[in-house]
């Protein structure tokens, strides 16, 4: 037989380890929801969006056509 010291044990430790999954779980989905609601606000970078730049060109380097570019 069990001793009631046993049961009390076995009982503490479920106890204790559903307390602590709780507090696991519900502190992820805050984080969850956290990081959802902080994505929605970014500035999302569009692939398809074209980047103008003076230099958008690799210059080359051992020759003396260059282009001039203006400003």
């Amino acid at each position: 037989m069990n001793s009631p010291t046993e049961n009390i044990t076995k009982l503490t430790l479920a106890i204790t380890k559903a307390i602590v999954m709780s507090v696991v779980f519900i502190c992820g989905v805050m984080i969850g929801i956290f990081n959802i609601l902080t994505k929605s606000y970014e500035h999302k970078v569009n692939a398809n969006t074209r980047i103008e730049s003076d230099q958008s060109k690799i210059v080359p380097k051992n020759t003396n056509q260059r282009d001039t570019f203006e400003q």
